[in-house]
């Protein structure tokens, strides 16, 4: 890979702007054993991303709780070295700043091998130390709290953190902690691979992934949200990889015992196939008819070309007016909207798009016109497997497609990753768009959800207004409501509800179901 790249790469992710496709490029490049100088570079790119941060919050505090001159002197300097200035002279100002606008340097025990990013409640380092955020665990240090959580993020390695409490952890190095008691998910970036959380029966190794660990008295769990892990052989029992939706429960019995399971999908939502009346928020699955197109493809060539997100490619490039990508399509019976949440199964059998060609996918087009709730900015989060689409007056404004999807580089959307928001099948976590001002008036809305290949699915969509106090999950996630066109009747509710239930057991997510968030459907 050719430096002017790698840079490119580098500067992207310390600014968290990078795609998952640009992410993975990086992790593959930075795994192989030539790879050591970019390594470094990395390091000290997010070292020097540190001090700048760390500059401007001593600066702003100095100024008594508003940032100072100084203080926004350096987050804009931030910013400009990152995008304009380049690696080198990124890192070298970085260190700069921090050296001059802190004060005085410190020494690199000072940095300490994990820095507090939020702490809800009280936590205490080794018993007599208040923690706040910007401080920073030691190695040794003993992290104790009895309610509340703690946002982590270690030295050099980068890895995230959120540990919910009860909690006692110790935290040896800044590639290594352990566990006694309590929940902690970690989201680890390329360079961070190999961190280690170890629990009184297991030792677990990170490999590229996202993970969540519990420890209790009784024993200790893992749940490996993307990637793979490491099992590291402990306690006579042997060492094994775990990959993403496993789950393993370790026990503290006569000896040691172990249950590696695959977590069971998420429930589905049943299709309400009934046909549309005038003015609903409704749409059609849109598929290629069974054989021709990819029956000269292996199967896994064909899983691979995106063939229904090309196709479609045209009428989004177009707002919506373009229809001529779907000539030749076969076209399933109408569907109303009942949100986009869960799994979906056999979703085009069910719609009625039968015989289609599997192998290339589908695509489900909504659209009509809805009016918001009330007056007010709003964004949606939400992410899917592969293609996820919402569209306002034909202009997209949010894109929670999978990196593989192509319509992803054709929305034109910026969108945020959100790693410390629990998500099962994306490693970047939710997804968000950006803040958009509505009013009374109604809008046209269009949303595009598919599958690049085969007849399962599954994808969330949810819609948060500013301003509105949500809700929140042990981890800190708020529960934005799903995004509905019309108040679900009590069966519907009934499978919302077992969906979220689902996600908050079994993947630590969530969401609410409001009747003050339906965005009412209007008539043409």
């Amino acid at each position: 890979m050719k430096p002017e790249r790698i840079d490119e790469l580098i500067q992207k992710c310390v600014l968290g702007i990078q795609t998952d496709s640009e992410a993975q490029e990086l992790s593959d490049h930075l795994e192989r054993d030539d790879s050591k100088a970019a390594r470094r570079k990395l390091r000290l790119a997010l070292k020097a991303d540190a001090y700048l941060q760390e500059a401007a919050a001593e600066l702003g505090d100095e100024s008594h709780g508003s940032e100072s001159t100084l203080a926004r002197k350096v987050t804009s300097l931030k910013r400009q070295l990152w995008t304009q200035g380049g690696i080198a002279a990124a890192i070298a100002i970085g260190f700069f700043a921090w050296f001059f606008l802190s004060g005085a340097p410190r020494a690199e025990s000072e940095l300490g091998v994990a820095t507090v990013l939020r702490i809800e409640g009280q936590g205490l380092a080794n018993q007599d130390r208040t923690l706040a955020r910007g401080d920073a665990l030691q190695a040794g240090d003993e992290l104790k709290m009895e309610q509340g959580l703690v946002e982590l993020v270690f030295t050099d390695t980068g890895v995230h953190a959120i540990a919910t409490a009860p909690l006692f952890l110790t935290a040896n190095s800044s590639k290594r902690i352990f566990l006694h008691n309590g929940d902690v998910k970690l989201t680890v970036p390329p360079q961070g691979i190999g961190f280690v959380v170890e629990t009184a029966e297991r030792e677990i190794t990170d490999l590229g992934t996202s993970f969540v660990v519990t420890a209790v008295a009784g024993g200790s769990k893992v749940f490996v949200l993307d990637g793979e892990i490491s099992l590291g052989k402990k306690n006579g029992i042997p060492a094994r990889l775990m990959r993403k939706g496993e789950i393993a429960h370790f026990g503290r019995l006569m000896k040691p015992q172990e249950l590696i399971r695959k977590v069971e999908d998420l429930p589905a939502l049943s299709l309400d196939t009934q046909t549309p009346s005038a003015g609903d928020f409704s749409g059609i699955v849109l598929g290629f008819e069974e054989g021709g197109l990819t029956q000269a493809l292996s199967q896994k060539e064909a899983s691979q070309a995106d063939f229904m997100g090309k196709r479609i490619a045209p009428l989004l490039v177009s707002k919506f007016h373009d229809r001529s990508g779907l000539d030749g399509l076969r076209q399933s019976n109408p569907l109303r909207f009942g949100g986009i949440a869960g799994s979906y199964r056999q979703y085009p059998e069910k719609s009625g798009l039968t015989p289609y060609s599997a192998q290339a996918g589908w695509i489900t087009w909504y659209n009509g016109k809805v009016t918001p709730p009330s007056p007010g900015r709003y964004r949606f989060w939400g992410y899917a497997d592969n293609h996820l689409i919402v569209a306002i007056d034909g202009n997209p404004v949010f894109d929670g497609s999978r990196y593989d999807s192509s319509l992803r580089q054709l929305s034109g959307i910026i969108r945020e990753n959100h790693p410390d928001l629990p998500c099962i099948n994306a490693p970047a976590g939710f997804a968000s768009g950006p803040w958009i001002e509505l009013g009374d008036d109604s809008i046209q809305l269009d949303i595009l959800f598919g599958e690049l290949s085969g007849n399962k699915s599954f994808g969330l969509l949810l819609v948060e207004r500013e301003g509105e106090a949500y809700a929140e999950t042990f981890w800190g996630q708020p529960k934005w409501p799903i995004f509905l066109t019309e108040a679900p009747n009590a069966s519907h509710r009934s499978e919302l509800e077992k969906i979220r239930d689902h996600m908050e057991k079994k993947l630590a997510g969530s969401f609410s179901v409001s009747s003050d968030s339906i965005w009412t459907a209007a008539s043409p």
